[in-house]
């Protein structure tokens, strides 16, 4: 039986190393003070003043041993020829209209670890976030994917802490408007969250696996909390893991040209952001939750119209044309996970109990 690391169960034993047949490399007993291989899979667009930090503070990672795999989409920065000159860097390339999660899968097929911790390039790590964020996986306990706390690249404010979801009137930015995000509610390492940051996040292979992996017509936002409701829906388990620390230049892509689809990243974020919300409840809303996301969605559009937005009335007509061109996929999807949908549908995911704010639990 491959043994991820942080297993309670082989916590007496002593580490032992094997390389199964597809080449991947297991790690036995890692809560031991020996090195664990994770698999990290880096998406870089244009990241070149970022990437000298980044590698250094993976080479610096303590107990655990970085395999380090550079997704590069396409940077005319320098970035492939600093790359090319690091010996224990593996570059894939893909073009970058193609989105977040889909350069992380294009990653996962050279990678031979069990556990994946999946990063933008514009961040770097404290010298104990991996072996932290290892310690948190349990297979026996599903607990698949582990979440590191997110401060200001400079380390003065944190931006991604604990996730709650909070009850709300009318939450236009939530597939299910029922419920509003708190992002820095002060939980506990292994408390459960609703779903991780997809920017830095750990994810063991089976469980990643079990879910089908990450839901490549996501391009940027949405991708993890469509990523924890299908766990959620499967039986596994997100976890908050304070003390593994990651610094972010949030927003560093947004500004940057995407020249094959004559667009900014920002732009293309908006119009996947919004088409997103509509394509999850496709996913997995029971028929009679789908009516008040699409009131909601549409609430979000006519509100830029009356405030004057016109730009972004614009680009909401682009996402709906977007969700058209999704539809299809969703509805496979949905076809395929019927089962699943019919036990937990989606629009409970936004008020599990154990999600869900309560008195003490946040600011």
């Amino acid at each position: 039986m491959l043994v991820a690391c942080g297993i309670t169960a082989t916590r007496q034993r002593c580490p032992t190393w094997s390389r199964a047949v597809s080449g991947r490399v297991t790690a036995r007993c890692p809560r031991l003070p020996f090195h664990c291989v994770i698999s990290v899979i880096v998406s870089n667009f244009n990241g070149l003043r970022f990437l000298p930090r980044l590698l250094e503070s993976l080479r610096a990672q303590r107990g655990v041993a970085a395999e380090i795999i550079v997704v590069d989409r396409q940077s005319t920065d320098g970035s492939a020829e600093f790359l090319a000159a690091q010996a224990d860097v593996r570059v894939v390339t893909e073009p970058p209209q193609s989105g977040l999660v889909t350069g992380y899968q294009a990653g996962m097929r050279v990678a031979t670890g069990e556990l994946c911790f999946f990063a933008n390039e514009d961040l770097w790590l404290d010298t104990d976030c991996l072996r932290r964020l290892a310690e948190q996986i349990d297979l026996p306990g599903r607990v698949g994917i582990a979440d590191p706390w997110e401060w200001t690249y400079d380390g003065a404010r944190l931006h991604h802490a604990g996730v709650r979801f909070v009850p709300a009137g009318w939450d236009l930015n939530n597939p299910w408007p029922r419920a509003r995000l708190d992002f820095l509610v002060p939980l506990a390492a292994g408390d459960r969250i609703p779903f991780p940051c997809a920017g830095a996040v750990m994810v063991h292979r089976d469980c990643l696996a079990d879910l089908g992996g990450w839901d490549t017509g996501f391009f940027l936002d949405f991708e993890d909390m469509d990523l924890g409701l299908r766990a959620w829906q499967h039986g596994w388990h997100a976890v908050t893991v304070p003390g593994a620390k990651v610094f972010h230049a949030v927003g560093a892509s947004d500004p940057q040209a995407l020249t094959a689809a004559r667009d900014t990243v920002g732009r293309r974020r908006y119009v996947s952001n919004r088409s997103s919300l509509a394509v999850m409840a496709l996913k997995t809303f029971s028929f009679s939750a789908l009516p008040l996301t699409a009131v909601a969605w549409w609430s979000g559009a006519l509100n830029n119209a009356r405030r004057g937005r016109w730009r972004r009335f614009r680009l909401d007509f682009a996402a709906a044309l977007e969700v058209l061109g999704r539809g299809p996929s969703a509805w496979r999807f949905r076809r395929a996970n019927a089962g699943l949908n019919r036990r937990r549908p989606g629009e409970r995911f936004f008020s599990a109990p154990e999600f869900t704010a309560v008195r003490g639990d946040g600011r």
